[in-house]
Parts: C-alpha cells; sequence; structure tokens
C-alpha cells in the first residue's frame, strides 16, 4: 500500500463528521478517535473507508467537571468491534519541529456522495500549546471545504511511514470570514487521558497487539552469504510460527506481567514500547523453547521461565559488560543459582561472555559492601553469583551463526541447519 492508501485505510466515517482507526492494547475492540461535537446521544453510526457499518460497543467522552459545558476538550472516542487489520503507528506531536509537514484525512460533506469521498489535505505545523496543534492548510480552503472532516486523523510521514500525531476538531477562528486555511487539531495526549479516565485499555503500537506483526524482523544474520543460512532463517520463522499459533500470549499481556523486569533501566518505562524489544523478546521464546526441545511458548512456559532464564532490553548501545555489576545483581533478584541472564541492545559488537578475570573481580566489589546491607554476601552467596550466565544476544548471533557461516554452508535441510543451531545455543545457554 502507499502512503496515501494507508491513511486513507484507517479513516472512517462517524455520523456527520470524521474518524482515525487506532489499535487498543486488546483483541475485545478498538478504538475511533474523533471529535466530541460529532457524537450523538445515541445511535452513533461509523463507517470504515470501504463503506462497511462497524459496530458501535460505547462511546467516551472527556470528563466533565460538575457538568461542565461546553467539554474541557472538542474530543471524544467510540469503542468498536476489533479490527484485526488495524496496524496504526503513532507518534508524539512534541518531538516534531515547527512546520513539520503534515496531513489531515476525512470524510468532507460535499463530497460523501462522490465516487472518491476520504480528501486529503495537506500543510504544516504552526504552533503546538497544549495539546493543541495549529495546522495551516495548502491552498487556504474556506469552512465549506473542511466541514465533515472535523475528527479526521492527522499525519506526519517519515520516510514512508504516515505517522498519526493528532485529530482534527474544527476550523481555526472566532468568526467565520476568519475561518480559512487553519485548523485545530488536539494531540494523542488528550485521548489517552479519556482512556485512562475510564480505566479503558491503553493505545498501543499495532506490534504489540501478536508477535506476528515482528515475525520477519527476527534473526536478521549479518553473513557474508545469505544462501548460507537461509535454511535456518526459513526454519526459524516457521518454528516461530508455530509458537505464535500455539497459544504465545500477545506482547502487550508479557509487557503487563513484567514491566519494568524487561528492561536493564527500569526507569525507563518508554523502552516498553520499543519494537526493537518485542523482536529481541520474541527470538528469545525462538531461543529458549528450541534449548528446551520445547513446541510451545504458552503462558505457562513463560511463567516458568521466570526464576531460569531471563531476557533484558536496553536502548543504550555502549558496551554491555561495562554494566557487569549492576547486571548480576539484577540476575540476583531476578533468577535461581544457575540461571541465564540475556542482554538486548544496539551493541552490533557486542561480547558474548565477559571475561572470567571481569566477572570474578566485580563479584569481589560487590562482596566488599559492608555487612550491613542488601548486598553483602558471604560464600554460599558468592558461589550463586559465580553460577550465573551472562550473555547477549546479539553476540549469540554473532557466535552460533555468523562466526560459523560456512558450517551451514554445507548443510542442505532445514532441520540439519535448525539443529546445529541449538547445539551451538546449548554451548552458550543454560
Amino acid at each position: 500500500m502507499t502512503t496515501s492508501e494507508i491513511m486513507q485505510s484507517y479513516c472512517v466515517q462517524v455520523n456527520g463528521g470524521s474518524g482515525v482507526l487506532v489499535n487498543a492494547m486488546t483483541q475485545e475492540y478498538s478504538y475511533v478517535l474523533t471529535a466530541d461535537h460529532v457524537i450523538l446521544e445515541k445511535n452513533n453510526v461509523v463507517y470504515d473507508y470501504l463503506g462497511k457499518k462497524l459496530h458501535v460497543l460505547d462511546v467516551l467522552t472527556y470528563p466533565k467537571e460538575n457538568n461542565a459545558k461546553p467539554v474541557p476538550y472538542d474530543c471524544a472516542i467510540i469503542k468498536v468491534a476489533y479490527q484485526e487489520r488495524v496496524a496504526q503507528r503513532c507518534f508524539p506531536v512534541s518531538s516534531l519541529p515547527l512546520r513539520s509537514y503534515l496531513t489531515l484525512v476525512g470524510y468532507p460533506k460535499t463530497e460523501r456522495e462522490s465516487s472518491d469521498p476520504i480528501k486529503h489535505y495537506d500543510g504544516h505545523m504552526t504552533s503546538v500549546v497544549n495539546e493543541l496543534v495549529i495546522f495551516t492548510v495548502d491552498g487556504v480552503p474556506g469552512r465549506t471545504s473542511i466541514e465533515g472532516m472535523s475528527g479526521g486523523g492527522v499525519y506526519n510521514t517519515q520516510g514512508e511511514h504516515p505517522l498519526l500525531i493528532g485529530v482534527e476538531c474544527k476550523m481555526d477562528g472566532t468568526g467565520q470570514d476568519q475561518q480559512y486555511g487553519r485548523v485545530q487539531c488536539y494531540s494523542l495526549v488528550i485521548f489517552k487521558q479519556i482512556i485512562k479516565a475510564y480505566e479503558s485499555a491503553p493505545i498501543i503500537p499495532a506490534y504489540l497487539e501478536c508477535f506476528s506483526r515482528m515475525r520477519d524482523m527476527i534473526f536478521a544474520f549479518n553473513v557474508i552469504d545469505q544462501n548460507n543460512v537461509l535454511n535456518l532463517k526459513v526454519a526459524l520463522d516457521q518454528f516461530a510460527d508455530s509458537l505464535i499459533v500455539s497459544g504465545m500470549p500477545p506482547p502487550y499481556q508479557v509487557m503487563r506481567q513484567y514491566e519494568s523486569q524487561l528492561l536493564v533501566d527500569p526507569m525507563k518505562l518508554d523502552e516498553l514500547e520499543t519494537c526493537q524489544l518485542w523482536v529481541a523478546y520474541l527470538e528469545f521464546l525462538v531461543i529458549s523453547t528450541l534449548i528446551d526441545n520445547t513446541g510451545s511458548a504458552d503462558g505457562a512456559y513463560i511463567k516458568g521461565l521466570e526464576r531460569k532464564r531471563r531476557l533484558l532490553y536496553t536502548s543504550d548501545g555502549t558496551n554491555w559488560i561495562c554494566r557487569l555489576e549492576e547486571l548480576l545483581k539484577t540476575a540476583r533478584r531476578l533468577l535461581d543459582k544457575d540461571g541465564t541472564l540475556i542482554v538486548a541492545s544496539p551493541d552490533a559488537g557486542a561480547k558474548l561472555l565477559p571475561p572470567d578475570f571481569r566477572l570474578k573481580s566485580v563479584i569481589s566489589n560487590i562482596a566488599s559492601v559492608p555487612n550491613q546491607g542488601p548486598f553483602a554476601i558471604d560464600e554460599a552467596e558468592n558461589d550463586i553469583y559465580m553460577s550465573f550466565k551472562l550473555t547477549h544476544l546479539e553476540g549469540i548471533r554473532n557466535s552460533c551463526v555468523i562466526d560459523n557461516e560456512d558450517e551451514y554452508r554445507s548443510l542442505l535441510s532445514h532441520r540439519d541447519q535448525l539443529l546445529l543451531f541449538r547445539d551451538k545455543l546449548s554451548e552458550i545457554i543454560n
């Protein structure tokens, strides 16, 4: 699909206005973000871009204090039946520079009976104050041209990817004679506040809905000749597919269960929605099930891994071994004796394992903490620290595949390459 086709596919008609489909952290429903003033007291009607009527489940409006009128923000959310196809990408407007290129997509009333009812208006961001975006539209269209687009999605395109940054609510200007070429849009922050007030499922990136969303991104081996490991890549992809359809919980459930325990830096909770974390976690589950010789990575299996094997992610690309003391203390908190901690980070040249002398030195430093304290360790504790196996996901790829590319070339079958990979994994991971 083209960029315009993607934006159009998420555009919906809401009564006399417009709306935009987004993902929710559930498979029970999806959201339509729209303007509050297009909402009816009852019998709201929503049609998707193909003219299909969507089943409306509920309407969420911005909470009013003491029944204040008008509503504080002209924003509302309609819950509709779950739309599996939605893979909306969002972006915080606060991260955009002024005059960023924007596109408004919606259903103008003047075009609703035409063969091409969805229109795209381009322009730039003029200002952002208190999550209200002023969008100057190219061509200076008047009110009659824009009417009906209230609630439409506003996008910033980066590369080939349209990123939803907000929702249009009305023309800018107090009098109709002033309402030319500028529209007001609310950022996604306001809609997240509505969701939180109703204790509803948060808006999430599409890839957190199911691990299948990132299956094509796993095990990207940077070898000299991809043909040498082609059968291995096919086998790993097929194995991942089988795990996903056999009860693997969606990423958002794993995120809810473990939250900061998935991170090297537990205070950086924004990293929980990083796609790279979940690509790494899917690789981690594939690797773990291969080593454990099981064909399931369901919730019970993941629960059983908790004290045996963990993956921690960080977006920090510095050498992971420089944080060895921190990682050992995390391992002591999360793992039983002989447990394995796997770090995932952007460090492409990461070493597989920390040098033994460095490991002993760091453990000795931990032991030197005064005896009254949470990290004071005796000989038994020292044995536990020494039993941990710490490694890096990129180091595993390098050691098991990239450094042994020619070994895979000599094996012709998917199964033989997969077994070789498993044997090499078992030499590294408990």
